[in-house]
């Protein structure tokens, strides 16, 4: 009796330590999924406003190259002291512009190597990202995908929302 009773305690002691440590390591999961969908958050934010960035600079080169406000300048100093300051401040600025467009193509390029090297977590595969979208264009919930694939709910969010379908 004694024996079956010591059984018992330490199958059960067994048992809280499966559901503890199941525990830490879905909390660890969401953890590192919410750190990632935060650094993809930021790295679209970079994205756009560099890209917005870039577009109103291209504006101004565009505007100033239409209603070519440089060449009334240099027709009223047609002599060549006047012009040449000029044209090296010209070749200054697209100087300046070029270095700024590959500084910003190279800070792309980092934050894009940044996100290959993010460590997705091992149950998160191209398998799993597939059964998602399927039975999310089937028109399932995301808590029924996720007891359906035994996935935690954000796992399939990050799933959905890294494929734009959220």
């Amino acid at each position: 009796m004694v024996g079956l009773e010591i059984v018992i305690i330490v199958l059960a002691v067994m048992i809280l330590g499966i559901v503890y440590y199941t525990i830490t390591k879905e909390n660890e999961t969401n953890s590192k999924l919410r750190s990632i969908a935060h650094a993809v958050e930021e790295l679209h934010r970079e994205v756009y406003r560099i890209d917005k960035r870039l577009k109103a600079e291209m504006e101004i080169v565009t505007s100033m190259q239409a209603t070519s406000e440089i060449e009334p300048i240099v027709n009223v100093y047609e002599s060549q002291e006047f012009s040449l300051p000029i044209m090296e401040s010209l070749g200054h600025i697209e100087g300046t512009l070029t270095a700024y467009k590959d500084k910003t193509e190279n800070r792309l390029r980092y934050l894009e190597e940044r996100i290959r090297n993010l460590s997705l977590p091992s149950s998160i595969s191209g398998l799993d990202d597939e059964k998602v979208i399927g039975r999310f264009n089937q028109g399932m919930e995301v808590d029924a995908i996720a007891k359906d694939l035994r996935l935690s709910k954000a796992e399939v969010e990050f799933v959905l929302k890294i494929n734009q379908l959220r």
